[in-house]
């Protein structure tokens, strides 16, 4: 047993150089780890790319033991558009700044920095003076004894260059692949931060317009209620005097006038409706959602029947399917199916035998999807995107009876639902109206 004893200590504080010695590898890669969580932990802190970039470089620098470092990002011209010196190689640096940068921004294309660029592989250059790729260097640039290159890497292609200069003793494998892993490092918390930086200005922006929308809704809101109430007075000043009119001896009128006055009156009672409607509408962007499960089999059978009177000789085939129970507000849920179910009703008015159906598919797990079909009078689908316009409508008012704010306050409803809205038809083979909503949540 203690002879193993022995042994077992001998690994732990031996290695390669001999029983006793640290083992250098084990040093070095505690110093590299140490180096890497440096670079993501005080990384996050970092108020720019440019202190990010100087916090790269000035631990790339500690671990290699370098005098200073650059580094620097490729444009589509092959010109460095973002360099960093670090701290220690401004301070080293006796040229003007601004033309110390153009240096800088002009540095893979000359000299031994752009060796390794190229071919995307890391290079060291321990005899500078010497190489035949080495440039005159102007007076004041940092002495270069010795050279490492290691290409930035991202999405497969080279990105940029880190690049420390002057350690004394020169540069090695081991250093190469120690700054080969801490680059890695460097580029991940550098697209993270511009991620993160994209993230958040998509996200002001997409706050800025959800405000600009919701400031232009109550806007539109506040004026279709405002409209609404002011047109009221004179209309019924004026349907108040046509009235009078007809209760009046109109002997003396001519057919002519009388027309006159049926046509004010019948288009003052439309007025009356169109604000009706226009009113319904500003107040169902405003109406607070009461959600609660509404069985939308008994809401039809319900509506069915409320409607029999007005339907009452017609020759209706009701095709009506089982129903699901779904999570809404049963108010702006029955306004819903009673404008597709009387529009349905309508555009089959000149059918011999009315045809509805009604019906819904369960197969999606995060939707259900509710239809009413009709062989109507349907539409033609390049004029769809109007069917759910405010005041759209695709036939006259001589054919079919209507303001064009219905469906819109079909859409509005779905949508404040967190579902969506769709048609089918064709001109002559009836139409299909579709909404969805999402699945209620077991409870």
């Amino acid at each position: 047993m203690a002879g193993k004893r022995n042994k077992n200590k001998e690994v732990v504080e031996g290695g390669p150089a001999g029983p006793g010695v640290p083992d250098a590898r084990v040093g070095r890669q505690n110093a590299l780890l140490m180096a890497i969580i440096r670079v993501f932990s005080e990384g996050a802190g970092c108020a720019s790319e440019e202190e990010l970039a100087q916090l790269c470089l000035e631990t790339a620098e500690k671990l290699t033991g370098s005098p200073y470092g650059f580094m620097g990002e490729l444009n589509d011209q092959g010109h460095f558009d973002t360099t960093t010196l670090s701290k220690s190689g401004w301070h080293a640096c006796k040229l003007p700044r601004e033309e110390a940068v153009m240096l800088l921004k002009n540095m893979p294309n000359r000299g031994i920095n752009r060796i390794g660029l190229n071919e995307g592989k890391s290079w060291i250059v321990n005899d500078p003076a010497s190489h035949p790729e080495a440039v005159a260097r102007p007076d004041g640039h940092p002495p270069i004894t010795s050279f490492l290159g290691v290409p930035l890497f991202f999405l497969g292609g080279v990105t940029g260059m880190i690049a420390l200069a002057s350690k004394e003793s020169g540069y090695t494998k081991a250093d190469q692949q120690d700054i080969e892993a801490l680059s890695t490092a460097f580029v991940e918390m550098l697209n993270r931060r511009r991620a993160e930086k994209r993230i958040n200005e998509l996200n002001a922006e997409l706050n800025l317009h959800v405000q600009e929308i919701e400031a232009a809704n109550k806007e539109l809101e506040a004026f279709s209620y405002s409209v609404s109430h002011d047109l009221r007075a004179p209309l019924r000043h004026i349907s108040g005097f046509v009235e009078l009119l007809n209760k009046r001896d109109l002997a003396g009128l001519d057919e002519k006038s009388r027309h006159y006055l049926q046509v004010i009156s019948s288009a003052s009672q439309q007025m009356g409706v169109l604000i009706d409607d226009l009113l319904s509408f500003s107040r169902m962007g405003r109406s607070e959602l009461m959600k609660t499960e509404v069985p939308l089999a008994s809401l039809v059978e319900e509506i069915v029947r409320n409607l029999a009177e007005e339907t009452r000789g017609r020759d209706i085939a009701w095709d009506i399917a089982p129903l699901p129970v779904v999570e809404g507000d049963p108010a702006m849920l029955r306004l819903v199916m009673v404008n597709l179910i009387s529009n349905a009703l309508k555009f089959t008015r000149s059918r011999a035998r009315t045809e509805i159906g009604i019906g819904a598919a369960n197969d999606r797990p995060e939707e259900t999807l509710v239809f009413i079909r009709d062989n109507g009078v349907g539409f033609d689908m390049k004029y769809v995107d109007k069917l759910f316009g405010l005041f759209q409508r695709l036939h006259s008012t001589d054919e079919f009876e209507g303001t064009g704010v219905g469906l819109a306050n079909v859409q509005r409803i779905i949508r404040r639902h967190g579902g969506r809205v769709w048609a089918e038809g064709a001109v002559d083979h009836g139409a299909t109206f579709w909404f969805s909503l999402p699945r209620r949540k077991e409870r």
